[in-house]
Parts: C-alpha cells; structure tokens; sequence
C-alpha cells in the first residue's frame, strides 16, 4: 500500500488530483490511510470546532441535515459547485476523501479546474464582495484573492453583497464546464483534491443514498487560516 500512496501523492502535486484504489477496503484500513495521507499533506483541521480530524459524509435529505451544510439547502439534489472551507479566512489546501461504502447508481464526485470558470477568472472577482457566513466570525471577501493562491466559492456560506458578485454566482449556477472529472465510489476508493486549484460537486443521490464517505481537510504548511 505504501507504494499506492507514493504515486497518489506525485499524482497530487503534479496533477492537483489523483485517484487510487486500496487492495483492502475495511473500514480501519481506509480510516488509517486517509490519516496517514492527510498527515503526509500538511496539517489536518477539524472542520467543526472540537471536533474529529475525520468527517463522515452521507446523502442526506433537508429535513434530517445539519442546518449549516449544503444538504439542508439542496437534499438528495445534485450540489453546486464549491470550495471547500470557504467560510475559513484561509480555506484548506488540500481534500483527502475516502469510501466506506458505495453502490454502483451511487452519487458521483465531479470536479473540474477553477481556470474554467470564466467568473472566477475575470478581474470583478477580485474586487466584488460577498458576505462570507461563519457564526461570531463572518466576514467580507472576494472569491479571489489578490494573491490568486486560491478560489472561494460556496453558495451554501457565501451571500453576494453587490451586483458584481450576483452575477458571479449566477453565472457559476448556470455554468457547464467542458472538461469535468468523475469520481465513481466504491469501497476502498480515494479522491485526493487540490482545493486552491479545483472546485467539485456531488450529483444527485436521489437513485441512492447508499454512500458513505470520509474527508479530510488539510491545511497548507503552517499555515491554519
């Protein structure tokens, strides 16, 4: 398995994504390896204050959803596209996903390169506002920054404060890409994510809700946004 990962992580820094399948699909096995990859990234942050480096993802229909997820907006629905940690001052470098168990009409993971979206790329995404939502911590930004090290963008968390940015998040709802990759789940499977560089979605689950994924977030270096 050593030697899977290796090449996943090359894979990673080469590509922004990379994709491996392990030989053994228990479920320690998968926890242990998201740790052990997450580790070998940078440093892996809860997503929700004190709570575990591991998070455990499921379709869920709104009623049932955490009132803060994309899940209590859009259910079994496709997701938009988004970031990650986008209510973060510094979202996570990098996503470590892992499956626990899937069935074949299971929800697909897509995710396509952020230099594809027109809006994101245009220079009012760099100085239109959005309201970034974070409990006692919310805050205003743009969906680029001036460095350009990384896209912000998540409907779930992010409110358009000026013209600019409504049409920035019009025009990602009804954008399309070209060019998008596919995740198809199964046990043992792992997606490895550029967060900074790719923007993702999960489609619809209303065929199934039979899926069960782990995530982990990991920040860049030192740094702990």
């Amino acid at each position: 398995m050593p030697h899977l990962i290796k090449n996943a992580l090359s894979d990673l820094h080469s590509n922004g994504w990379a994709r491996l399948q392990l030989p053994d699909a228990s479920a320690l096995v998968i926890q242990q390896a998201a740790l052990e990859i997450a580790f070998s990234l940078g440093q892996p942050r809860a997503t929700r204050h004190g709570g575990a480096l591991i998070d455990v993802l499921i379709p869920t229909d709104t009623p049932s959803a955490n009132p803060r997820s994309l899940s209590a907006r859009y259910g079994l629905s496709a997701f938009p596209w988004h970031t990650d940690g986008a209510h973060w001052s510094t979202p996570p470098r990098y996503l470590v996903m892992g499956c626990l168990v899937s069935t074949p009409s299971a929800a697909q993971t897509l995710f396509c390169e952020g230099s594809t979206f027109d809006p994101l790329n245009a220079d009012g995404a760099r100085s239109s506002l959005f309201r970034i939502t974070n409990g006692g911590n919310s805050f205003y930004a743009a969906a680029r920054g001036s460095s350009d090290r990384y896209y912000r963008f998540d409907p779930g968390c992010m409110a358009p404060v000026d013209a600019g940015a409504q049409e920035i998040m019009r025009a990602i709802d009804l954008f399309e890409p070209a060019v998008e990759q596919a995740i198809t789940w199964q046990a043992g499977k792992f997606l490895l994510l550029d967060n900074w560089r790719f923007l993702h979605r999960r489609g619809a689950a209303m065929r199934s809700a039979e899926r069960k994924l782990l995530r982990v977030t990991v920040m860049d270096g030192s740094n702990h946004g």
